[in-house]
Formats: structure tokens, sequence, C-alpha cells
């Protein structure tokens, strides 16, 4: 499979163009790709041979007849490589291992602490990555992908200085470089609202969604996929939706400036909030503290997440908005808040467009990273 998806002459186009076909549609029929590529019937029929040969497709089953034998139905195999996907957040550290159905195999994760270092927390992905090959007799590994806390530099897969992690050291650290020497195979870094982006999009059969994919906690971080591509690739573009301004002149923001969202809507926000207010507070109030002075902070917070999101809204035209943090998943009234404010400030506009938690929940982030090294094998 590697050496069929890094083969880039141009012999070799068409068929990673059909496999690409397949893959993505799941099951499909002779008839149905023809119409799709317009080749004579004995091309297709070849292509399709070497591919089955190749043990890259197989058949599997029979579809529905239209009027004499039904048609067989084609499929990529899903066990003919393999994915690691890896999240690097400010809580804790994930490693996935994946068939090229993006389906879990298995995965492990470490919370990330003080200790945790760049040495510490490569070497303990490196340790993790080989575990889980060793323990599935993994020998085709096509590629690691690595969606990590911005900003990063994507085109050489350095981190460059993210915030608020709790180990210090995080300072243009080459993570792409050292696990491509490590295991010989393609390294993609991203920020992990775009690879969660991707994720989301890809359990979708609709190729022209428009996806805003919004991950809060700490601080806002948001990616957005135009017509099955990521709009957002710069250094820092994941991290700008936080500093939308939603209240003029409004509270003190990290960055210099005032009234951004990430000051009304991110742990720390809200945890100043309550200090303000004679409450000194920890993260696990957020979740667990029933007292009316928290809960109502927490709504607040909710409300003003709501407006950030409503102006992404205006601007960028999603057709779904994919809310997605821990007080996400955790807290129902907090998201139903978050649902009325957005619906609020954009009214009847909010028509046809979906709002909804992700699917994918806690994997997401790994899950889009690993998909974004199979898909580079196709740009």
């Amino acid at each position: 499979m590697r050496d069929f998806l890094s083969d880039k002459s141009e012999k070799n186009q068409f068929k990673k163009l059909l496999y690409k076909y397949i893959h993505r549609q799941g099951r499909t029929s002779k008839a149905e790709l023809l119409k799709e590529f317009h080749v004579p019937n004995t091309t297709m029929t070849r292509m399709l041979a070497e591919l089955t040969d190749r043990n890259l497709i197989h058949q599997a089953g029979f579809g529905q007849p239209t009027g004499g034998r039904p048609p067989i139905l084609y499929e990529s195999v899903p066990n003919a490589g393999y994915l690691i996907g890896v999240e690097i957040a400010r809580t804790d550290v994930r490693v996935m291992l994946l068939n090229l159905h993006f389906e879990i195999i298995d995965k492990d994760r470490f919370p990330f602490l003080k200790q945790h270092t760049p040495q510490v927390t490569i070497a303990s992905i490196i340790d993790m990555i080989d575990s889980l090959m060793n323990r599935h007799q993994i020998f085709s590994l096509l590629g690691i992908g690595i969606g990590a806390v911005g900003p990063i530099d994507r085109e050489n897969g350095v981190i460059l200085n993210p915030e608020s992690f709790p180990a210090e050291g995080w300072k243009d650290v080459q993570i792409g470089e050292i696990l491509h020497k490590r295991f010989s195979v393609p390294v993609i870094l991203n920020n992990g609202a775009n690879t969660g982006a991707l994720a989301e999009y890809y359990i979708r059969n609709d190729h022209e969604e428009n996806i805003l994919y919004c991950i809060s906690g700490y601080g806002i971080r948001c990616g957005y996929i135009q017509e099955g591509r990521l709009f957002n690739q710069e250094q820092g573009d994941a991290t700008s939706y936080e500093h939308i301004i939603i209240e003029a002149d409004g509270r003190d923001c990290t960055c210099g400036s005032k009234g951004c969202l990430k000051a009304y809507v991110s742990f720390e926000a809200m945890l100043n909030r309550l200090a303000s207010k004679g409450r000194p507070s920890t993260i696990d109030d957020l979740f667990n503290s029933k007292e009316a002075l928290v809960r109502e902070i927490i709504m607040e917070s909710a409300h003003y997440y709501g407006i950030g999101i409503a102006n992404m809204i205006q601007v960028l035209h999603p057709d779904t908005v994919v809310l997605h943090g821990t007080l996400m998943y955790h807290d129902a009234k907090y998201y139903d808040k978050v649902f009325q404010s957005i619906q609020k400030h954009i009214g009847s506009r909010l028509n046809g467009i979906t709002i909804r938690k992700g699917v994918h929940g806690e994997n997401a982030t790994s899950i889009g990273a690993a998909i974004q090294v199979f898909d580079h094998f196709f740009e």
C-alpha cells in the first residue's frame, strides 16, 4: 500500500484516483465508477483487477439489481495499511492505531503533567506507537499524524511555542523530524482543531458540506472545512477565533486587547470571574460544583460563547457547527445555553444550519490526525 500511494508516476495517477473514490464511497459498483470516470469498460475492468490483485480493494457483496444480475460492489481493504493518530493537548496525550477505514484498532494515553518536557513526551509517544504496533503485529504503517495545540509550523513539523502547557521547554520542538527518523514514514503535524474538523467531515457522505469545528476549554480553537478542504492553514489561524471581539472595551485578554472571546469563555476566564466574586475555584469545580454562583458563571460563559460562534457563522456561513470540549460533553445545560445564545443572535439565519456536539468525542483530534496522513498521499 505504501508503494502504491507513494508512486507519483503519471501511469499510477488514475489508479490512485480510482482507489480514492472507492475508499470515499465505501462500496460502489463498476457501473457507478464508469459514470464517474468516463473510461472504456475494458480499461475499468483492468484497473479494478489490478487493484484487487494487489489486495488494495476487494469484492464486498452485491448491490441492487436493475433488470439483470445484481452488480458486484467493491470496497477498499481496511487492513491493507495502518495509520497512527496522535493528539497533544494541554491535559493529556493520546495515541491511536487505525486501519484504512479510519476505525480505531487500539489506543493509549497519558496525562500531560509538569514533568512532560518535549524529550519525555516524545519518548513516551514512541514507546506507545511501538507497543501498539507490536501488540497487533503491524508491519505496514503508512504514516503518523499529529494534532497539537498551536502555534505550529505545519510545513516543517515544528511545535513553536504553545500556550499554557504544563511543562517547560516546548519551544521550536521538531517533533515531525524526530518521529520520521524513528519510524521512516511521513509525519504530518497540524492544529488539533483542524484534525478534529477532518474527523467530523469524514463521517458524512455530503462531500460539499462546510464544517466549523470549535474546541473550548483552556482556550478556543476552531477549524473550518470548506468543500472538503481545510480553510485555515496559516500559523495561528486555529487560535485566532478566540480573539474575536465580543464586547468593546471589555475584559482584559492575554493577547493585550480587550473584550476577546477567550476572556469570557476559557476555563481561566471562568476561574478569574469566580475569584473576582470572592470564590477561588479550581477547574474541577467547573465540572462538579452545584453551587449557584459557579453555575451562574458557567452559564454566563455559555452565553458569551454563543455570541462568538454567531459571529463566526455570520462570516463563514457553515452548513454544520460542531461543538467540542469537556464541558460540552459533561454539562448538558452548558451545551443548551450555548445553542440558545447562538439562536438568539442569529435568528432566522440559523435555518438550515446544523448545530451539534462532536460525534467522535475525545477521539476526534487523533482520528483526524490519522486521516490527514492518508489524504496527503493524494495531494
